[in-house]
């Protein structure tokens, strides 16, 4: 695959937006000065510490039950859609987080666009195609019927916010899941 990523695992392709993927990737803790549903509105990336210990404990969940996602996504039920990963790509100030929709498994890795606007990785543009492996994969989501599964990353972020802005984001982006 050509790339205009220094790493060699991008490669410019069509993007298709899924809405709470894009929301979910977006937030991370709350603060004083901008809420969880300000910073999905505007499509913002949130850097976390690679040492953040409730990341850290979300993404062995997700890990753990990788499997299963995988096995659905390539045959989902009539109510299932919006399957999505979540990998980390090395930007110049860290790893930045991205929802990865839609994805495919080929051969014995994954490819797929970038679903939320790149910030600090700036060779890459929402909608560009990367490659990845299935170590890469940090989190999963899709929707049933209506109901988030997974997200495990914004499940975690999403508890510390206020329960105001927690129903908030539920009611804007159409979710359905207990935190």
């Amino acid at each position: 695959m050509s790339s205009d990523y220094p790493s060699g695992r991008t490669a410019k392709g069509y993007a298709q937006i899924l809405s709470a993927a894009r929301a979910a990737a977006s937030s991370a803790r709350h603060t004083a000065t901008s809420s969880i549903l300000r910073k999905a509105g505007r499509d913002e990336i949130v850097f976390l510490p690679l040492n953040d210990a409730t990341i850290a404990a979300a993404s062995r969940i997700a890990r753990d039950t990788l499997p299963g996602f995988l096995a659905l996504a390539k045959r989902p039920g009539p109510k299932m859609e919006g399957f999505a990963v979540k990998i980390a790509i090395l930007a110049h100030d860290g790893p930045e987080y991205f929802w990865i929709h839609p994805f495919a498994h080929v051969d014995e890795r994954f490819i797929g666009q970038i679903n939320n606007t790149p910030r600090s990785a700036v060779n890459l543009k929402i909608g560009a195609t990367v490659a990845f492996t299935e170590a890469e994969i940090i989190d999963w989501l899709y929707m049933d019927a209506g109901t988030m599964m997974g997200n495990y990353s914004g499940r975690t972020a999403l508890k510390s916010a206020l329960q105001q802005d927690r129903e908030a984001f539920k009611r804007q982006f159409g979710l359905d899941f207990d935190f």
